[in-house]
């Protein structure tokens, strides 16, 4: 029995909170082993983790959420979504150093915060430009 993706755009979005949800999960699991275990600079953790679970998160939303290669060839989507994602951890980066570094929050609770509003521009950036 193969595996079909709803038409339906609130399964979708459905499907793809999860996905999201996950891979902040393994996310912000990165983030705290790096910082609070290893003790490396929270900037550098919330870049090298976003990019260990955006790799994650593009794997599963193309079997899940999106079809693949149906707008752009994969390549070029390929690097589309390196381009939305480049810029997410842009906005990562510099929500986290507003967080911490201008506000003086704690770097988990920032990067729950930071999380939430990059899964925004993620979710609406794939879905207009890419997918």
């Amino acid at each position: 029995m193969a595996f079909h993706k709803s038409d339906s755009e609130r399964v979708r979005v459905l499907c793809y909170l999860v996905i999201g949800g996950t891979a902040a999960l393994f996310e912000w699991s990165l983030v705290y082993l790096f910082t609070a275990i290893l003790g490396w600079n929270y900037l550098f953790s919330t870049a090298l983790a976003y990019l260990c679970s955006t790799v994650c998160h593009y794997i599963a939303t193309n079997l899940f959420v999106f079809d693949s290669g149906v707008r752009y060839g994969r390549k070029k989507e390929f690097s589309l979504v390196l381009f939305v994602s480049t810029l997410g951890l842009l906005f990562n980066v510099l929500l986290m150093r507003l967080f911490v570094g201008g506000l003086g929050f704690g770097v988990m609770p920032s990067k729950i915060a930071a999380s939430a509003l990059v899964t925004i521009w993620n979710y609406l950036s794939r879905k207009k430009w890419i997918y």
